[in-house]
């Protein structure tokens, strides 16, 4: 089976393919995003220079970071997505088009967007290809990850290229889910305190999780102390059972999570 798995941010858009039945390891290639460009021109040049690329694939799936809304299945209405993401994410309009993925098992749609420019010259370049946003992975990792003998809530953290989001998990069900953009370590901890006081944890309770991207994540862990949280590092090795997959740097721990289907285990 012939797949590729495309994850787009701001920095940095990495192509992967990957079959987990032959290979331990993905094909893959990761192209730096010009700052001084727009997204589209970014797209346009990594898919050029990339030579996995220009193959054809039974199967891809493209992830975006782009600000997610978390919607209650009961009340998710198709035709009302568009209006509901863009209250939220009025700075967006216009030049986005917004997808939802299903959470299955969680009662809930996670509402995402991706530019619209790029996600035009994805879809021409590979009409196959499915959207979605790359914390869909991550949230059916927290949630699969949290004890079925806990009624007590558990704070997700994760950390990754400029963004902090922030998961509550509470007796097998998604509580909460933001995120926000860091610009120093100080925001982080602001978040994340005021998080952890309206679900009243504290250092007696459940642990805060910590996850991310490069070392900031377990400076992370370390700081949450400072305001009175019990924290635990989630190390990429330790939680994807040191599979070859979790050693690789370049990749964000939510891709990782992606391509080995973690939370199905």
């Amino acid at each position: 089976m012939d797949s590729l798995t495309i994850r787009v941010s701001r920095d940095r858009i990495i192509f992967a393919s990957y079959d987990r039945l032959r290979n331990m390891l993905p094909d893959y290639a990761v192209c730096p995003n010009n700052p001084d460009i727009s997204l589209n021109a970014n797209v346009h040049q990594a898919i050029k220079a990339t030579d996995m690329a220009q193959q054809d694939y039974d199967f891809v799936d493209i992830f975006t970071d782009e600000p997610t809304l978390l919607v209650p299945l009961k009340e998710f209405d198709e035709d009302d997505a568009a209006d509901i993401y863009y209250f939220n994410f009025p700075s967006l309009k216009g030049r986005s088009k917004v997808c939802y993925d299903t959470l299955p098992y969680l009662n809930a749609l996670l509402l995402f967007s991706i530019d619209r420019d790029a996600g035009n010259t994805l879809t021409d370049y590979f009409p196959a290809a499915k959207l979605h946003s790359n914390l869909t992975a991550l949230m059916r990792q927290y949630v699969a990850r949290y004890p079925f003998s806990s009624t007590l809530p558990r704070l997700y953290c994760y950390l990754c290229e400029g963004k902090l989001t922030l998961v509550v998990v509470e007796q097998g069900k998604l509580h909460f889910a933001n995120t926000y953009n860091i610009h120093n370590p100080a925001d982080s901890l602001y978040f994340i305190a005021g998080i952890a006081q309206r679900f009243d944890l504290s250092a007696d309770g459940e642990r805060v999780y910590v996850s991310g991207f490069g070392p900031e994540a377990a400076t992370l862990a370390e700081s949450l102390g400072k305001i009175g949280l019990n924290a635990f590092f989630m190390d990429d090795n330790e939680e994807l059972s040191h599979h070859p997959i979790a050693k690789i740097e370049e990749f964000p721990y939510d891709l990782k999570v992606h391509l080995l289907k973690a939370y199905e285990v």
